[in-house]
Order: C-alpha cells, then structure tokens, then sequence
C-alpha cells in the first residue's frame, strides 16, 4: 500500500492495519487502523476518486456538528493531504461493531437513531455539495457520472443489457414526475444508513455513527430507502415513535418509488465503475435491473 508519508498528519504513527481487504487499488474509499506510539487509535481514510478538498469541506462540517452535539462520528483529526492524486485523512476512530444480523427491535432502533440524527441536522444551512445531486434528479446523477457513455460503451458489448438500462432510466424518471419526487423536502442525510454503518458496544448499547461519505441535501424518503427499508420495514415505525417531525404521507408514498431510483443509480454506478476499470459487472447490472422490474 502507498500512503502519504506520515509524519505529514503530525502523528507519531507506530503500526498500520487494513481494517477489510481490497482496499488497497479499489477507486473508492479505504480505510486503515492507526496506531501512534502513544497507544491512540485512529483511521487513515484514503478518499473517493471522486471526491474534492471541495466537496469534502461539506462532509467534515457535517461530522463537526454532530460532534458538537455529543455524537461518537469519524471526524477528521488531521489532513486531508494530496498523495499519488487521492486526498486523505486521519479520523477519529469510532469503537463497537455492527449488529450482525438485526432484530425487529434492533431495526426500530435503527430507525429511532435515525429520527434523532436528522432532529440534529435540520438547523445545520451548508448549501449544495459539490459533485452530489437529490438522488431523484437523474438527469444531474447522469450527466455527472456520464450515463450517457456508459450506455454506449456497455452497448457494444451487451445491447440487449444497454437497452433494458436505457428503459429502466425512462421508468424511473415517469416515476419521478407521477409522484413529483423532486418536491420532496430537503434536509441534510447521512447517505448509506445501513446497519453496517452503526456502531453498538458489547453491551448493545449505541456506540457511534460511521461513513458520512455521502451525506449531501437530500429527502428523508430517500435516506429511508439508502438505509434498506425494504429489508427493515421496521425502520419507518421507529423514525415515526421518536421524531417531533413525522413523515407525511408524501414522504411515505415516495418510499415505493424511490426504490426504483435506487435500482437504476446502482446501474448508473456500474456504469461509471466500468468506465474506469474497462470492464462492466454484468451480474450486477442484470440484478440491479431486474429489481428495478425493468
């Protein structure tokens, strides 16, 4: 692994550790364990290929916040710095781990931690990020992530695949203006909501919030459906039991719909990965489409 050379973060760096293989040549994010020699413990975050000292100054004040406010959230410690064309940083490190596989209550929980964080956003007034788009504006995601030559490129190896994207794209977009998904308020959204990306301690207890890298303005239909709702039904009904601020009934609807958003930028993000790499995940993509029931 290259990494910038460490003293530049002012950190007396001991050992480093990968914290999951493959990180190592992968275009998106990676992270490595830190340790100092004063026995602290952080994370070496080597950033998106996309990703600008820019856009990264909306996610950092995103994590202050909520820091300010009592929550246990990557913020950066040291950097960024410009390495071998990347950005990179040394985070907090965010103990506990994931639940392995949810409960019913762990799921309501979910939702609850959800309904708490977006109660500590709304006051929070940073415009647009750079480089990220409502999820519902499909034409901006495309244009942005060059759906177009994806199309064209995926075309001339599978038409038949080329085509059934270029379907899915035009549903989802009816889909859009029948439930006016672009009207949806906006508030600040974490991006990827998973259960992955919570922490709880070995007591069950909520530890932490890791991964904001793609909290942009955006719906909380969305978010719910970033966070896996049709895995974790449960969610809406713990956002709803813990928020002063319920879903209305747009929100609500716009779930369904958004789904078939979600199912078509996966598609979009094959694309713009296959772009990079010269190869397309066709699996993937065959996969994404037939859940999108295009």
């Amino acid at each position: 692994m290259r990494t910038p050379p460490l003293d530049s973060f002012g950190l007396d760096v001991d050992r480093l550790e990968p914290t999951r293989p493959g990180d190592d040549q992968s275009v998106g994010n990676g992270n490595w364990h830190l340790w100092t020699s004063g026995g602290e413990h952080f994370i070496l975050r080597r950033y998106h290929l996309l990703h600008t000292d820019v856009d990264l100054r909306f996610e950092r004040a995103v994590l202050d916040h909520l820091a300010a406010r009592g929550w246990c959230v990557p913020v950066v410690v040291a950097g960024p710095v410009e390495y071998d064309g990347r950005l990179w940083a040394v985070t907090r490190f965010v103990p506990g781990q994931p639940h392995r596989d949810e409960t019913v209550a762990q799921r309501r929980e979910r939702g609850a931690i959800l309904a708490r964080l977006h109660g500590d956003l709304p006051e929070l007034d940073l415009g647009t990020r750079p480089g990220f788009f409502p999820a519902a504006d499909l034409d901006a995601m495309g244009a942005f992530q060059g759906w177009d030559r994806g199309i064209e490129l995926l075309g001339e190896r599978r038409p038949d695949l080329a085509d059934r994207s270029v379907r899915a794209m035009a549903y989802a977009k009816d889909l859009v203006a029948e439930h006016a998904l672009l009207d949806l308020p906006r508030t600040v959204v974490h991006g990827d909501f998973a259960s992955w990306n919570l922490h709880f301690d070995e007591t069950g207890r909520f530890a932490g919030v890791i991964d904001f890298d793609l909290c942009h303005p955006d719906s909380r239909a969305w978010e719910l459906v970033i966070a896996r709702v049709d895995r974790a039904p449960e969610l809406v009904a713990g956002y709803q039991a813990a928020t002063a601020d319920p879903l209305t009934e747009h929100e609500l609807a716009a779930i369904e719909p958004l789904q078939v958003v979600l199912r078509v930028l996966m598609v979009m993000a094959e694309l713009w990965t296959g772009q990079q790499s010269g190869a397309f995940n066709e699996p993937m993509i065959v996969r994404q489409l037939d859940r999108a029931g295009r």
